[in-house]
């Protein structure tokens, strides 16, 4: 081999000519197809300007603008009319899109950083307004074939381009930028950094472009077990639903346990005639009778009879120790009975219309009636404590706050209005309800969280935060809603509804996703109480029929271990 071409190969293969040899060692050269290697050497010249824009006189002399201008008649014809610093500005922004181009795609498939935009237009411009607020002359404007703008005089433009990289196509907007820009951009390198578009914000980002080896690790806690260097054909998505525990699901059975016959029950929205005492006894209002249902050995015994005081049951409610039975009458009277020896102790006779609602707190007894007035009562005394005045038709609905400070009450004027112990007016009235507000239900568990529903013209539910007065959701379940109960154990709730469904729904809270969807009742679901455990339920409806229904959790004990090594277990 001749010295002379050896020496002139070598220094083709450098990126140098052998003809016309730059002063500038610029380490980013053009691609060379007689350049090959078996070993993969990513970038390492991020951190000099040079890499992101060739230099003006590199440009006019490097082996590529040569070949170039030899090669492309209509090139070397725009150089013979003096244009030769257009066609220099085109080859350096196809240069530096070139060099753009494959740093991105570096960074995509080492880092998974998934830039599908090589310029954001709003940083290119923010980046070199100090430039242009520098130039005062006009700004030319060279058209070549209708493809490539190009602002000579230190301008920018931006257009659409779709560049080709192993058979894929990449769309985004190349920024070519002019030589007389190109000293004052470099001798700001520190302020420039390589403005791409990262659509994915959970993945690696660099801190500083262009230093690719020095990154801030900003990741999303749910992408912390996903590589960027996984084989793995599945998406970060499905490897996190692979090793995400399998939850159980729980199955609510669709039928009731047990179904109880209830002749006379009443099919009347406003009346309350079924409650669960904590004594796990059952209580039910039939006609003029009340009955009582142990649950514990199935005996039933009738606790009072009406029919000799020409009088009917028109709401029961068992008081907080199980012990005495409250029974609103038809007439406006609230009488108290003793379970344990099936006497009536004291009579209220204070209320002009039927009492529908009552409510427990203490040793008081709260009724609402339909003269539109709420009662307190102290059973140990036959003194009227109260009188609340509030509702402008009928109050149906009766429910005290698990801390014993508030009481809700609903009535048939669409409106819902909380009262607490020391005032006789309410302190807050809620009234988006457009319907008669019987069913009412307190969270055991947020405090202040307050659930009510709707009659047949309103059908939500709608939940209430009473500590700050606000309303937080609502949902339209379709249907007349009844009734509302909350599970003593997991933040659910269960709702009965009458017209035109008649279900029994159970909702997860504070997403309300239906767990369940219970059929059976031919009539209304009137009438809701659960059981003392907080496991079970009891519907009743016009169909006259009581359904029993497991719908809601047991409380999860902790089961003591079984180890040796647990000297608890040992000791007598």
């Amino acid at each position: 081999m001749e010295p002379d071409f050896e020496r002139r190969l070598i220094q083709s293969m450098s990126g140098g000519s052998s003809l016309n040899s730059s002063p500038f060692s610029s380490p980013i050269s053009s691609p060379s197809p007689i350049k090959c290697s078996d070993r993969f050497i990513p970038l390492r010249s991020l951190s000099q300007p040079s890499a992101f824009f060739i230099d003006q006189e590199q440009t006019h002399k490097g082996p590529m603008i040569d070949k170039k201008s030899s090669r492309d008649p209509t090139t070397s014809a725009t150089n013979t009319n003096g244009n030769s610093s257009t066609n220099g500005t085109t080859i350096a922004a196809d240069r530096t899109k070139d060099v753009l181009t494959y740093q991105a795609l570096l960074q995509n498939e080492m880092f998974g950083t998934q830039i599908d935009t090589l310029y954001d237009e709003y940083h290119m411009n923010s980046s070199y307004s100090n430039i242009n607020s520098n130039q005062h002359h006009t700004t030319g404007t060279t058209n070549q074939g209708g493809n490539n703008d190009t602002t000579i005089n230190g301008g920018i433009n931006s257009q659409p381009v779709t560049t080709t990289l192993n058979g894929q196509t990449i769309g985004g907007q190349i920024h070519t930028t002019s030589i007389s820009g190109i000293n004052g951009i470099l001798s700001q390198s520190s302020q420039q950094r390589l403005p791409y578009t990262n659509t994915n914000s959970n993945l690696l980002r660099t801190r500083d472009p262009n230093t690719i080896f020095r990154y801030s690790a900003r990741r999303n806690t749910d992408d912390l077990h996903y590589s960027p260097y996984s084989l793995s054909p599945l998406s970060p998505a499905s490897i996190r639903l692979l090793r995400s525990p399998r939850k159980q699901l729980r199955k609510i059975p669709k039928t009731p346990f047990k179904v109880l016959d209830a002749p006379e029950l009443q099919d009347d929205f406003y009346l309350n005639l079924v409650d669960w005492s904590s004594t796990n006894i059952l209580a039910v209002g039939l006609n003029a009778s009340v009955y009582l249902w142990n649950a514990n050995t199935s005996n039933v015994t009738r606790l009072c009879d009406l029919q000799t005081e020409s009088d009917t049951v028109t709401s029961v409610a068992w008081s907080d120790r199980g012990q005495y039975v409250a029974v609103g009458t038809h007439k406006g009277i609230v009488q108290i009975w003793d379970a344990t020896t099936n006497r009536k102790t004291v009579s209220f006779p204070r209320h002009t219309a039927r009492v529908g609602a009552l409510a427990w707190n203490d040793h008081c007894i709260y009724s609402g009636s339909r003269d539109r007035f709420i009662l307190q009562n102290d059973t140990r005394s036959s003194k009227q404590e109260r009188k609340l005045a509030g509702h402008r038709q009928e109050v149906c609905g009766l429910k005290w706050s698990p801390d014993r400070q508030l009481l809700a009450s609903g009535g048939n004027d669409n409106r819902l209005l909380v009262w607490n112990q020391s005032c006789i007016n309410p302190i807050q009235i809620y009234t988006d309800h457009t319907a008669a507000v019987k069913a009412i239900a307190w969270s055991p568990h947020q405090q202040g969280l307050l659930a009510s529903g709707g009659g047949t013209a309103d059908r939500y539910i709608r939940f209430w935060n009473t500590l700050t007065a606000q309303s937080l959701q609502c949902i339209d379940t379709g249907s007349q809603v009844c009734n509302l109960a909350w599970s003593k154990h997991s933040n659910e709730l269960v709702s009965t509804h009458g017209y035109s469904q008649n279900q029994i729904v159970v909702w997860k809270y504070p997403s309300m996703l239906q767990l369940a969807r219970l059929t059976g009742h031919t009539f209304r679901v009137l009438y809701l109480a659960v059981s003392p455990d907080g496991e079970s339920i009891v519907t009743g409806a016009g169909d006259e029929t009581l359904r029993f229904w497991n719908v809601f959790t047991k409380c999860r004990a902790n089961k003591e271990s079984d180890s040796v090594l647990n000297l608890f277990n040992k000791i007598r």
